[in-house]
């Protein structure tokens, strides 16, 4: 089957539901820029059993299409499922949703337990302020005051310092120290005074033992007067020691406030913040792993667990198959594939809304093709306007792409339209024709066209040629090779072969209706304003 025939059975099926144009037509009339044609039917000679149709070729608009047929699909569809539940231990803890529900984007769809996760975000987001008023404090200035303050606490420090140096229990300890110190070498004279004298018997035992005690008494005395110091130093020492580390201190912060925030403090209190943010959005993370949201508006379609079930992969589906805006996807011949485009307009029908047309555009041509059966086509993917929400997933469409249109040209009904040898063709009247015959006049040529004496000497030979069957036949018409352009679904543009006025041949097929009258008269199908839509012979509209 050559190609206008694929192209005239394409556009046979989907005229099913359309009206039949039948025209037939020996003179134009123009009337406001569009052709009213005036029709009769003539016959055939004694061999022709049939009328047929005579007609002229005037000017129209021709829109080609491509015709496909293709499945309404959501286009959005995503898979949702906990990102952390590997454990068996991670289990599904409550399901929001059920299989048809309308969700909105963030909307929390199931969660799993999140006690432990809300505890460590909440540790992180303390953790983050604490070094967040570090870096704060590392960062300010010292005010007036806060030097004044400084300033006065080194004084302080410093008067503390001098008095523990001068301690008033510390000297009083070195006093009794020296007291009982000569007391004690006193008392030993005494006693070497009264031992010689008790020797020599000059004094009697009692005056030696009380010196002997008194000797004993001092040296305790000393004793405890040496302890007594060494605690009293020990202690100014120390009070000593403390006052002067408070005195370093405090300069030290004096000085410090005076040099203004370190850099180096400052460094380690930013490194502080950024770990603590880090922890809080690994926290974050982790309660967000255990909630599971909606990505996008959409429907649920599948759910695939139960709570206290380990979730699957594929715990969740759902898609967009409650927008406005849906897909079809559609295969499309290896023939028509080369004119599909992006972006060209599509319309489509379903016998579910068979009144009813939605528009669309083609959006991606895939360029892998399928072979099923020996058959080559290629998916084509189309955007629908789904505003109404009539269209559900699954539903098949009728495709009509608008590959283009072209104004003002020749055209002429598909139905006239013959294949010879390969070759396309129509008949055309031997009369008023392209190589007019007998006795009349060459037809004038329209403005900027060549007059049929000067139109393409070869063709006509072939004509002549191609046509010998029809004249040996004596019949008033011949077989006249074209060349067509685009071809729509009841009409066909000529770009070579024909001219505007020619008088052409519709054959009668089966089932043709008409009623003749006793002239032999017999009407054709003339909607609107007769012929062709929109204005007979000169066709105008698809």
């Amino acid at each position: 089957m050559d190609e206008t025939s694929k192209k005239k059975e394409a556009f046979s099926k989907k005229g099913k539901n359309k009206k039949r144009i039948v025209i037939t037509s020996l003179a134009v009339l123009l009337l406001g820029g569009a052709g009213v044609v005036g029709y009769q039917t003539f016959m055939a000679p004694a061999q022709a059993e049939a009328a047929y149709q005579v007609i002229h070729v005037g000017k129209g608009d021709v829109t080609e299409t491509v015709l496909a047929s293709g499945t309404v699909q959501a286009s959005k569809r995503t898979s949702l499922s906990f990102a952390d539940a590997e454990d068996a231990k991670d289990v599904i803890s409550s399901i929001l949703v059920q299989v048809g529900d309308h969700v909105k984007a963030g909307q929390v769809l199931a969660t799993m337990d999140d006690s432990v996760a809300k505890m460590q975000l909440i540790n992180a987001q303390a953790n983050l302020l604490s070094a967040q008023a570090k870096l704060e404090e590392a960062q300010k200035s010292k005010s007036t005051g806060e030097m004044s303050t400084l300033q006065a606490s080194v004084n302080q420090t410093k008067s503390e310092l001098e008095m523990a140096g001068k301690s008033v229990d510390l000297e009083k300890a070195r006093n009794d120290e020296l007291k009982a110190k000569a007391n004690l070498e006193k008392a030993e004279k005494n006693y070497v005074s009264q031992k010689m004298l008790f020797e020599a018997e000059a004094i009697s035992r009692t005056e030696y033992e009380t010196a002997e005690i008194d000797l004993e008494q001092a040296k305790r005395d000393y004793q405890t007067a040496v302890l007594s110091l060494e605690q009293t130093g020990g202690q100014a020492k120390n009070k000593v020691e403390q006052a002067q580390a408070a005195y370093q201190i405090a300069v030290e912060n004096l000085e410090e406030a005076q040099k203004g925030p370190d850099s180096a403090t400052i460094l380690s209190a930013k490194a502080a913040v950024e770990q603590a943010k880090a922890q809080l959005q690994q926290n974050q993370t982790a309660l967000n792993a255990v909630t599971l949201k909606a990505p996008m508006d959409g429907v649920i379609v599948q759910l695939n667990g139960n709570v206290g079930e380990v979730p699957s992969n594929n715990f969740i589906i759902m898609d967009n198959s409650n927008s406005g805006d849906l897909e079809v996807l559609a295969q499309i011949s290896e023939s028509d594939i080369g004119k599909v485009k992006e972006d060209l307009k599509v319309t489509f029908t379903t016998n579910s809304y068979p009144d009813q047309e939605f528009e669309g555009k083609v959006k991606l041509i895939y360029p892998e093709a399928v072979t099923n059966s020996g058959v080559t086509t290629y998916d084509v993917l189309l955007s629908v306007d789904n505003q109404e929400g009539l269209l559900k997933i699954g539903m098949t469409m009728n495709v009509t792409i608008e590959i283009g249109t072209h104004t003002d040209v020749l055209v002429i009904p598909a139905s006239a339209l013959q294949s010879r040898n390969g070759r396309d063709g129509v008949l055309l009247m031997n009369n008023g024709t392209a190589a007019p015959s007998g006795n009349e006049q060459p037809r004038q040529a329209q403005q900027g066209q060549p007059t049929d004496q000067q139109q393409q000497p070869q063709q006509r030979q072939e004509a002549r040629r191609e046509g010998t069957a029809e004249q040996r036949s004596n019949l008033p018409y011949r077989f006249q090779p074209v060349k067509i352009g685009y071809f729509a679904s009841d009409r066909v543009e000529i770009t070579e072969g024909l001219s505007e006025g020619d008088q052409i041949v519709i054959l009668p097929t089966a089932g043709s209706t008409g009623s003749a009258n006793q002239n032999g008269m017999r009407m054709g199908g003339m909607p609107g304003m007769g012929g062709f839509p929109g204005g007979g012979g000169v066709m105008r509209g698809r």
